[in-house]
């Protein structure tokens, strides 16, 4: 896999999904942190969109998202300011990993900065701190009628949640369980 001298891309227990290390520069001025590089995922990787998503509120859950095909996307996702819990859930009919999630806590200060999230995997998050926010860096085009979403509390999943959400869209709230997709 791919490491710079500013990312550290490592190899998460589902394939294709990765942590994201940064290693930021400082000097008298401030900060640079390096968030892209063309061969970040040695695979084909062309961004579409850049979306900042802010989040005022700790608790915040938005997800588990996806689109399906034509406009599946790969994501790389960091989260630049506050705390935010992560998970990646394996949609991937023949992967050894179906149906599988992962977890981990995203922020500035944390191990990990970002997440790179391969097609046919869901994402979702809560919020841990006031204020969060994440840039997401996307192969692929919004497409309201091919996007979905497997419900966040799916007893099935099993996911271990740090807390209930205070703040979760009547969307999120909504989707379906995943042996229901």
């Amino acid at each position: 896999m791919f490491q710079s001298e500013r990312i550290e891309v490592i190899p998460l227990r589902i394939e294709g999904v990765f942590g994201l290390a940064t290693n930021q520069k400082q000097d008298e001025r401030g900060t640079l942190t390096r968030l892209w590089e063309e061969n970040l995922t040695q695979s084909k990787f062309s961004i579409k969109q850049i979306s900042i998503v802010t989040n005022p509120k700790p608790l915040t859950l938005r997800g588990l998202h996806f689109q399906t095909s034509p406009y599946s996307e790969n994501k790389i996702i960091y989260c630049i300011s506050g705390k935010i819990f992560e998970v990646v859930l394996d949609l991937r009919i023949h992967s050894k990993t179906y149906g599988e999630h992962l977890t981990v806590e995203t922020g500035l200060t944390s191990d990990l900065q970002g997440l790179v999230v391969p097609i046919d995997c869901a994402h979702g998050y809560l919020t841990l701190a006031p204020n969060s926010s994440l840039i997401y860096f996307i192969d692929n085009f919004y497409s309201a009628e091919s996007a979905r979403g497997v419900l966040w509390n799916d007893p099935n999943l099993e996911i271990n949640w740090p807390a209930n959400p205070s703040v979760i869209s009547k969307r999120d709230s909504s989707w379906p369980q995943l042996k229901n997709l």
